[in-house]
């Protein structure tokens, strides 16, 4: 994917510069900034390279000529109520955070048809890493998070929770309007392209990218198995992410499915007598259903409590099999 010029043109100079770093900073975008402040030094920028978007000070006022050929023009406005569409132009608000104004604007390009801008092709097909224990409080998402955690030192790596209830207000904070089920939206259309919508609705943990979870269960409990794996899929081939993280529950249609589809799969548990019994009936599910190769492939990692039931640790690890 070739790299792509957005120009902001704005007199406020020290503004343009920081929100020149943001979007610069954004590493899911092949994306070269440059910054000007008249049509003047627009013009100059225009000689030496293509503007492929152009986001200017509405205060600024272009001729026709000096804004043609420029395949994307957006607007700063200084006024909320007029930071809308006039015509072929989207004005967005300017003193706005830099992830409001990066979420507007990459709508703006979508909505325009230039989403393809961001389409990343790979040579090759990224990982596919999910976390599954029939055993509840075996410190699964936890475990999750880590693996997440340590591997996004190295790589680029989102980390996806399909839990019923994800712990919100524990692991993650709330977040109402854009998280999971937005993309969801997009699984169940199997359609649009999910890998720019991601970049809107990405937060961070320790350097782990991470989408907000759903709030309602039923935004899990709708996808079915064929659309999960047309979403996975799509994210993993035009997206930046090189392994994705998927922390699984029950509610997930197909979920032997997906665990068939992933290359590793951890499964957290505990060797009390409850434990062991869930993993043998859960074992004993995927061999009749013709999932025994889940089985054999899962990496079972034994999370063992303290006497007084405060924390956890790791003990190792053992693929498949019983204990």
């Amino acid at each position: 994917m070739s790299s792509k010029n957005l120009v902001i043109c704005d007199r406020e100079t020290e503004y343009a510069s920081r929100l020149a770093d943001y979007l610069g900073g954004k590493k899911e975008l092949a994306l070269q900034v440059k910054l000007c402040g008249s049509p003047e030094q627009l013009e100059a920028i225009r000689r030496e390279t293509p503007v492929d978007i152009l986001l200017a000070d509405d205060g600024i006022t272009f001729s026709e000529g000096e804004l043609a050929g420029i395949p994307k023009v957006m607007r700063l406005s200084a006024s909320a109520v007029s930071a809308e569409t006039e015509g072929s132009v989207r004005k967005i608000f300017r003193y706005q955070s830099g992830n409001d104004i990066y979420t507007h604007l990459i709508e703006a390009l979508a909505e325009g048809g230039m989403g393809e801008l961001w389409n990343i092709r790979k040579k090759e097909r990224g990982k596919l890493i999910g976390v599954y224990s029939p055993v509840h409080r075996a410190g699964q998402t936890a475990f999750a998070l880590e693996k997440g955690i340590e591997l996004a030192k190295t790589l680029n790596v989102l980390y996806i929770n399909l839990e019923t209830y994800a712990g919100i207000g524990g692991y993650f904070p709330e977040e109402e309007k854009r998280n999971l089920s937005m993309l969801l939206y997009y699984a169940k259309q199997e359609t649009g392209n999910p890998g720019l919508l991601i970049t809107t609705l990405v937060k961070q943990m320790k350097g782990l990218d991470y989408i907000p979870p759903v709030i309602f269960p039923e935004d899990i409990r709708t996808v079915t198995a064929s659309e999960w794996m047309w979403l996975f899929g799509e994210i993993l081939s035009h997206s930046i992410y090189d392994v994705l993280v998927l922390d699984l529950g029950d509610c997930v249609q197909g979920l032997f499915d997906v665990l068939k589809a992933c290359d590793t799969v951890y499964m957290p548990a505990a060797d009390d007598r409850l434990a062991v019994s869930k993993l043998y009936q859960y074992e004993e599910a995927l061999c009749r259903q013709g999932y025994g190769e889940v089985w054999e492939r899962m990496i079972r990692c034994d999370i063992r409590r303290t006497a007084k039931g405060k924390g956890s640790r790791t003990d190792g690890s053992v693929k498949g099999g019983r204990r």
